[in-house]
């Protein structure tokens, strides 16, 4: 890994924040791009991202001239991700990945890795393994996702270079957005409120961003183009897992009002489902070894210490 050149779409992002973090201490060559043109800020307080127009393929091959061609490309750069059904998805989303793949490949790239979603499964349930077909309405950003993972496949195949598609399950940890479920929990507790909840009768497979990002780092390291799952393979009842997170920062549970509110408008109940690892092992000889204990309490740690 030390010898890798790594680029990087999304750095300042949830993910993106600490899989900087990561690649930086395996001692990565990385560099981070970025879409916009206003930034002034380091990424990590360490360097600055490099501007690219992802929708102008002129300026790609422009920096690959300038900068040299990476060995790997990971793209988790993603608009409008709070609104999954946006046409942004399947527009510019779709062109901008499109433009990476396409050029990239045919520059001399070796291999690109696309941050994918478990909602590109659809509404199946159970085990959910990599060569599984979506089954039920998808919204536009599990389409966007799907389309992109088809043409990457596709042009490595043409080009005969590497493309991974990587399906990240729900992520636990800190520094997530304002307004999400594990924030609002934990502003609750800190103000010794209770709190109004939907049913939370729906599932998830939940792997903490640690686990996350050092699994993405050993990805880079497979040589051939597949699809890959990223999760704890584990699925937990959400009212189980909001008592566990309430109970851990010493909430009594009758706090919890569940069922007090409704799923908002578009809201997906997530089925019971989790992600099979076989591939992800047998691939990286490595899986997830935080335990969604271990993972709630590391959260509750951070999110305390950003509180301070």
């Amino acid at each position: 890994m030390s010898q890798q050149r790594i680029w990087l779409t999304g750095s300042r992002g949830f993910i993106g924040r600490s899989l900087v973090q990561n690649l930086r201490n395996a001692q990565v060559d990385l560099t981070c791009l970025t879409q916009d043109a206003g930034i002034q800020a380091g990424v990590a307080g360490e360097t600055f991202p490099v501007y690219v127009n992802y929708l102008d393929i002129t300026d790609i091959e422009k920096k690959v001239s300038s900068l040299g061609m990476p060995d790997v490309f990971i793209h988790l750069g993603w608009g409008d991700m709070r609104n999954p059904d946006s046409p942004l998805h399947l527009n510019d989303n779709v062109k901008m990945a499109r433009n990476f793949i396409e050029t990239l490949f045919r520059l001399g790239l070796k291999k690109f890795i696309f941050i994918g979603s478990m909602n590109q499964y659809g509404s199946r349930t159970g085990l959910l393994s990599e060569d599984m077909e979506a089954q039920g309405p998808l919204t536009n950003y599990a389409k966007a996702k799907n389309e992109v993972e088809r043409l990457g496949l596709q042009a490595a195949a043409r080009f005969g270079k590497i493309f991974i598609s990587v399906r990240v399950f729900y992520v636990l940890g800190a520094d997530q957005r304002r307004g999400s479920l594990i924030n609002d929990l934990f502003i609750a507790r800190r103000k010794g409120e209770s709190i109004s909840l939907s049913p939370c009768a729906f599932y998830r497979d939940y792997i903490h961003l640690l686990d996350l990002v050092e699994g993405l780092r050993r990805i880079c390291a497979v040589e051939q183009s597949t699809i890959i799952n990223l999760g704890s393979g584990n699925a937990v009842r959400m009212k189980d897992f909001v008592s566990a997170f309430w109970q851990v920062m010493g909430g009594d549970v009758d706090q919890l009002k569940f069922g007090v509110r409704t799923l908002l408008p578009g809201e997906i109940e997530q089925p019971k489902s989790y992600a099979d690892l076989k591939r992800l092992i047998g691939l990286t000889g490595w899986q997830p070894r935080l335990s969604l204990e271990d993972g709630i309490i590391k959260t509750i740690e951070s999110l305390s210490k950003e509180s301070i």
